[in-house]
């Protein structure tokens, strides 16, 4: 094609035709030039419906983490209100009488001591955070979302963390004052020789049949601070879910567009 158009030229020179070289000279600039724009444009569209593509993987990461969080809020929910069901008949018996260590043993095994940490699906925001990637979500009001849910997951793990610290310090520090009374473990061996050794002793249970005691205070406002703690901790879970359930129909709508 170059070679045409060169051959054109010197035709056109040598005939003298100065003019329509000129004009023929300026014609072929303008069509290199459309070229070039034409090519750019290929390029430019290119590289859009590649973008398009990985935007459309990267939402639906999204929409996979926050299904799977969905499940984890549930079983989150059903694992503290166990708790706090454990801990209210557990503050609901304490003023019964204990007439042996058989009935005091009964009763201090019906707490629950867990803490809830909150642990989601966050290594598809990660990445696109750390890659510098979070612009792919072209939908400004999308990507506002996204980010201010994760901001919120942040602020309600740091809450939560420093609450189960803080229940933890005051389990901790009634263990050291009082010990033999509350017995823990997470080993299920161990957990049966606790239930059916005789482990505890009768003096460790005097105190149950005495409110004005202050072990018998000290338990009780342990038992309500991790009692409290699940409660809020359920409408923490509960209020994520919502945030997570209106962001996966952002995120649907988002891919039904597309």
């Amino acid at each position: 094609m170059i070679k045409f158009f060169r051959t054109i030229r010197r035709k056109l020179l040598l005939a003298g035709k100065t003019g329509q070289y000129l004009k023929y000279a300026i014609g072929e600039i303008v069509l290199v030039v459309i070229g070039i724009l034409i090519a750019l444009q290929i390029n430019n569209w290119n590289e859009t419906s590649k973008l398009k593509k990985e935007e459309v993987v990267y939402l639906k990461r999204l929409k996979l983490d926050l299904k799977k969080d969905t499940i984890y809020y549930n079983t989150s929910i059903d694992r503290a209100n166990l708790l706090i069901d454990r801990n209210t008949l557990f503050l609901q018996k304490i003023y019964d009488e204990q007439r042996s260590i058989d009935e005091g043993k009964y009763l201090m095994n019906i707490p629950l001591w867990d803490s809830e940490y909150l642990t989601i699906q966050d290594n598809t925001f990660r990445e696109l955070v750390s890659s510098g990637k979070l612009n792919i979500i072209s939908n400004p009001g999308l990507k506002v979302a996204v980010v201010d849910f994760y901001r919120k997951i942040e602020v309600q793990e740091n809450y939560m963390k420093e609450f189960n610290e803080y229940s933890r310090e005051l389990m901790a520090n009634y263990v050291s004052t009082h010990p033999g009374t509350i017995k823990q473990t997470r080993k299920p061996d161990e957990l049966d020789k606790i239930l059916n050794a005789s482990m505890f002793r009768l003096e460790d249970f005097k105190f149950l049949n005495n409110p004005s005691d202050s072990q018998f205070q000290a338990l009780e406002d342990i038992v309500l601070v991790y009692k409290n703690k699940h409660e809020i901790f359920v409408d923490q879970f509960q209020e994520l879910k919502n945030v997570s359930k209106d962001l996966l129909n952002q995120i649907d709508q988002e891919l039904n567009e597309k």
